[in-house]
């Protein structure tokens, strides 16, 4: 390739990037275009991983299990199912509701404390409140009644989201900071508990969801001891499905907050968090990816516009052909990432440089007309040569 080519293209690749960076950039600042921010926002490129495999029939998850609480309000009630689950000999129960005040019911009270002391395999849940810095953490938490007289193990159920306008859930904090004290995630001590040590291996801070479409079987409350197999050995997630204060947006549509922390479990479970790549490699390989465009495009079009064959050179060479060969090009890099995700949990965002290859005609016709009014000043100017052979 002729360095001045080479030039040419780095010219069309920048304002492509420039004229797609712009757009961005005003959709981003323009009041008028907030909900597209908060749309853009919520939207990661795994999500169209995601949606792939949600097309083909989603994977069994054998080891979890979802008993649903919507209808139980009767603290005896869910004692009693409490009791019909660990008659099935799960290995874990993890209970997404929180108990947090003793209430009327005297009979349901003391059936629900005689389950917290007789059954150690339970993870109780717990909500943190009032975040102050990163060092203090949480200020407060909520937690079951019952918890200052009997030892329960407890975690904190919760969830982080990106920022302000992202309200997906994505992540799983391993552990939370409560007043200065680290304290594990529901999550966490319910794999924990599961594979008998602390899954965690000293880290902290957040994990990628891995949100692949998994069934999770889930059981009604009458329906418990007809399903001992999927229970006996496995963990049992007990909390409300139906419940619409407690369904959360994610990447598979909005959901049970007890289905987020089953895909959590799950995620820590077979450790297959989704890692983004890093910002540096990203940005290389998107250039990368632009300027392979640009070079096919340019070579596409011009050995079109040189061919005898009026089809060729009017059809075949018109803009619409070539956006389809555009889009079918990086359709392989979209495959690719795809089979990357699946095998690697690795998501590779390739947005950034489709977007821009979507401008890349424009610029190419942009920097012919920036040459060609260059090139018309410097005759009408002659000086003007001059002093671009001075400054050169």
């Amino acid at each position: 390739m002729k360095f001045t080519s080479f030039l040419h293209h780095l010219e069309v690749v920048a304002l492509a990037i420039g004229i797609m960076s712009f757009i961005a950039t005003i959709a981003f600042v323009a009041a008028p275009l907030a909900p597209l921010k908060r749309t853009l926002s919520d939207f990661s490129f795994t999500d169209i991983y995601y949606e792939i495999s949600s097309e083909t029939s989603a994977d069994s998850c054998t080891s979890i299990v979802i008993v649903d609480l919507t209808k139980l309000t009767d603290r005896r009630d869910i004692a009693s199912t409490i009791k019909a689950i660990q008659e099935c000999n799960p290995k874990v129960v993890g209970l997404d509701f929180c108990l947090d005040n003793e209430g009327e019911n005297t009979e349901g009270n003391m059936m629900m404390e005689e389950v917290a002391m007789d059954y150690p395999n339970m993870v109780w849940s717990m909500k943190c409140l009032n975040y102050t810095n990163d060092s203090i953490g949480w200020k407060t938490a909520i937690h079951s009644y019952f918890t200052d007289g009997i030892e329960v193990t407890e975690g904190s159920t919760n969830i982080p989201r990106g920022s302000l306008y992202d309200s997906m859930k994505r992540k799983v904090p391993l552990t939370e900071t409560l007043n200065g004290q680290i304290v594990p995630s529901f999550s966490t001590q319910v794999a924990n508990m599961f594979i008998g040590r602390d899954i965690r291996n000293g880290r902290t801070g957040d994990v990628d969801i891995n949100f692949s479409p998994t069934f999770f079987r889930k059981i009604a409350p009458n329906d418990i001891l007809k399903n001992r197999d999927y229970i006996e050995g496995n963990i049992v997630l007990f909390g409300s499905l139906y419940e619409e204060s407690d369904r959360h947006w994610t990447p598979l549509g909005k959901i049970a907050g007890v289905e987020v922390l089953a895909y959590a479990v799950q995620t820590l479970l077979k450790n297959n968090e989704v890692t983004e790549v890093s910002s540096v490699l990203l940005m290389f390989a998107s250039l990368i990816l632009i300027f392979i465009v640009q070079i096919l495009q340019t070579w596409y079009l011009d050995m079109t516009s040189k061919s005898n064959n009026l089809f060729t050179r009017f059809i075949l060479g018109s803009s619409y052909i070539t956006n389809i060969l555009t889009f079918l090009f990086t359709s392989v890099f979209l495959g690719l990432g795809y089979l990357l995700f699946m095998i690697y949990g690795i998501s590779l965002n390739i947005a950034w440089a489709i977007s821009a290859i979507a401008f890349l005609s424009t610029s190419r016709a942009m920097t012919t007309a920036i040459n060609q009014y260059a090139q018309a000043m410097l005759e009408r100017y002659p000086k003007l040569r001059t002093l671009k052979r001075f400054t050169t």
